[in-house]
């Protein structure tokens, strides 16, 4: 079969015009090899996810495909597969799309040739937890509708990987390659060290607890060092940074099942139970946001258990009805 009968072929399939017969005969081309199925799935990603719409509007759909084809020489490298505890399957994905999938789109704009580069992506949704093993041996632990994203060049030079949400790191000792955490504009920079760090989207608040080792937090041209038990919080808002002793197990536990909280506010407290049982917080009473609640709880304590616990600490009423929790 020629190349432009499987450029034609492809271009038909996505666009769901493929006869039953166009259908067979794309998938014994696909049959034939690794590399073949290998450049159908990206380029299948990248139009399931919308990236060629716009140019399909106003342009031969098979002249387009065409030019794409004769510019990309896909080369298939082995993707590192990570174990995932629990079941987390549901859940964590690794997206072998990265640069691919924008540089694809550059070649109609640009016609640049394109990088063909990786990026492995761990994420998990509301209720789960995972322990994941990075290619250089570190440990990572990550906490609900959390993920973390890193490179194919991860360990050559440094070991730079992105979070967005909570994750519990023990980094395998590497002193020649520093091993950094970037969430949203902080960067920690460790060599061997166990910490955790905690920095959702929607929570002006990012914090740091270190357990043991040494980490350098960085924020643009500041940087300061952090000490074993201590705890750093950085306001987004403010640009500011408290600093203080702390028990890092209250900062840490969630890895072995446990919510624990140290005199935290009743909003933020309802951020926390959205994420670990699934549900979501309604306040028709916004005075008590800002209570604070300490306590500890297990992973098989019902949510109707916690809540229980929290209102005879507080002057706070609820219903839960549908996956809402009204609180009055």
């Amino acid at each position: 079969m020629t190349e432009e009968k499987i450029h034609i072929l492809m271009v038909k399939y996505l666009t769901k015009e493929a006869s039953a017969k166009e259908k067979e005969e794309l998938l014994e081309w696909l049959s034939k090899s690794e590399e073949n199925r290998y450049l159908f799935c990206s380029l299948k990603d990248a139009y399931d996810l919308g990236q060629f719409e716009t140019h399909f509007k106003n342009s031969d759909a098979t002249a387009e495909w065409e030019k794409l084809f004769r510019r990309i020489k896909p080369v298939v490298k082995p993707v590192y597969t990570i174990s995932i505890f629990k079941k987390v399957m549901r859940y964590a994905a690794i997206f072998v799309l990265g640069l691919l999938c924008m540089k694809m789109v550059d070649i109609f704009r640009t016609g640049e040739p394109v990088i063909k580069e990786y990026v492995t992506r761990i994420e998990t949704g509301k209720g789960e937890r995972s322990k994941v093993t990075l290619p250089d041996s570190t440990v990572v632990w990550l906490n609900a509708c959390s993920s973390i994203t890193y490179n194919q060049d991860f360990g050559s030079q440094t070991r730079k990987v992105d979070l967005k949400g909570e994750a519990y790191f023990d980094v395998y000792k590497d002193i020649s390659k520093p091993f950094l955490v970037c969430a949203d504009s902080l960067t920690y920079r460790v060599t061997g060290t166990s910490f955790n760090v905690y920095s959702f989207d929607n929570d002006n608040i990012a914090s740091l607890v270190l357990v043991e080792g040494a980490v350098s937090f960085e924020y643009g041209s500041f940087k300061t060092d952090i000490l074993p038990g201590e705890l750093i919080e950085f306001d987004k808002t403010a640009h500011r940074m408290l600093r203080k002793r702390t028990n890092t197990g209250f900062y840490t536990s969630w890895r072995f099942g446990e919510l624990a909280f140290e005199e935290m506010t009743f909003e933020e407290l309802a951020k926390r139970l959205e994420r670990n049982f699934n549900i979501t917080f309604v306040f028709q009473n916004e005075k008590v946001k800002e209570e604070s609640f300490g306590g500890t709880f297990r992973n098989y304590d019902s949510l109707e258990t916690v809540l229980k616990v929290i209102s005879t600490s507080m002057p706070i009423k609820y219903k839960i009805e549908k996956g809402v929790v009204y609180i009055r």
